[in-house]
């Protein structure tokens, strides 16, 4: 059962990920404001690289911490199914937190209050046991990666706000985490 909720993960984030892309085409060719879909403007590839590399920074930040504090071995088995859950979950919680409620004209202390609010509530789904050192670590983690993709959309290199740098960095950091925790011997290839 869980691998087909997996693959409808998978499906929704796709679908979600075809619907935006097909919507950034149709405003390259016939610029104008944004129909559905939100952040469907050009990225300079600059802002993608500077979210991408801070997403890869911290990700490397929380596998240090969690090697210091010796708290590798409580980490979950994952199987190959979840990769795609996961890239979906990307997809749609980046069209949800740094999309749909995250305006592009939003500036200043309404936008700080986004990121921050946004953030503690992106943190708060993802279901860390505050209670342990692991969830700690991995909820100050989910904590800053969420504050450093609104920034990869509010940011100067990123002047038409497009949600591209966002999408992009998010699925980097799952692929990054799943990586991670295949090297650690976490993932079980073999039970599907």
């Amino acid at each position: 059962m869980t691998i087909i909720l997996d693959l409808i993960y998978l499906f929704i984030g796709l679908g979600v990920a075809y619907a935006w892309f097909s919507e950034y085409r149709k405003r390259q060719s016939n610029p104008g404001p944004e129909l559905f879909w939100p952040g469907t403007t050009r990225a300079p590839i600059s802002g993608i690289l500077i979210t991408v590399s801070g997403i890869l920074l911290i990700t490397v930040a929380e596998t240090c911490a969690e090697i210091h504090f010796q708290v590798t071995a409580s980490q979950s088995v994952s199987n190959l199914p979840i990769l795609g859950a996961s890239i979906g979950a990307a997809i749609v919680e980046e069209m949800v937190f740094r999309g749909f409620v995250a305006p592009s004209p939003l500036r200043g202390i309404k936008l700080l209050g986004l990121i921050i609010v946004g953030s503690v509530i992106f943190s708060a789904i993802h279901g860390f046991d505050f209670s342990t050192v692991q969830g700690r670590i991995s909820l100050i983690a989910t904590f800053f990666i969420s504050v450093w993709l609104y920034l990869g959309r509010y940011n100067p290199l990123n002047p038409e706000r497009s949600i591209l740098p966002c999408l992009i960095g998010h699925v980097v950091r799952n692929l990054a985490v799943f990586g991670v925790k295949w090297s650690q011997g976490f993932v079980d290839s073999y039970n599907l």
